[in-house]
């Protein structure tokens, strides 16, 4: 009987230069890829973060609203009402545009807020995310509430991100 060796080679082989160099390269390139889709998240941010204001402002309008109509002082064309233990002042019902109003019951950030005369109305309180150093209307990019202008007028709530 005649047996037949088989020979089995225990050398291993390690990554050469150039496969490794590739390998680097590869992540390289997936990185860029990733890190492109995130670079934009601020932008985002922002954006939600002022769409989230927009309808918090409508809630807060609207409830203030219906507590000035149950105290039945809702077509006085100022007053103020205690919402809470806090003074709010009012316009038509609904919260006035000053830091004393609508300002005063979202309990934003002062540096957050801004009263604009230049390009926007004077009644017209601005939230831009503090993070905007030219004016909110310039830059395009606010949270503008325009308080109410008559009995059968709401206050105004629009939002301006085209320049985030």
């Amino acid at each position: 009987m005649k047996k037949s060796h088989i020979l089995i080679s225990k050398q291993s082989r390690g990554f050469t230069l150039i496969e490794l160099v590739v390998v680097i390269i590869i992540l390289a390139i997936l990185a860029i890829v990733a890190n492109s889709r995130f670079i934009d998240l601020r932008k985002d941010a922002i954006v939600s973060t002022m769409v989230g204001m927009e309808s918090a402002m409508q809630s807060a309008a609207t409830l203030t609203y219906s507590k000035a109509a149950i105290a039945g002082v809702e077509r006085l064309e100022t007053t103020t009402l205690d919402i809470d233990g806090v003074d709010v002042d009012l316009v038509y019902g609904y919260p006035d545009g000053t830091a004393a109003g609508i300002a005063m019951l979202m309990n934003i950030p002062e540096d957050d807020w801004q009263q604009r005369a230049s390009t926007l109305p004077i009644t017209a309180w601005v939230y831009w995310h503090g993070v905007i150093d030219e004016d909110a209307g310039v830059a395009q990019c606010y949270l503008r509430y325009r308080q109410a202008t008559s009995t059968t007028a709401r206050p105004v709530i629009d939002v301006q991100t085209s320049g985030c």
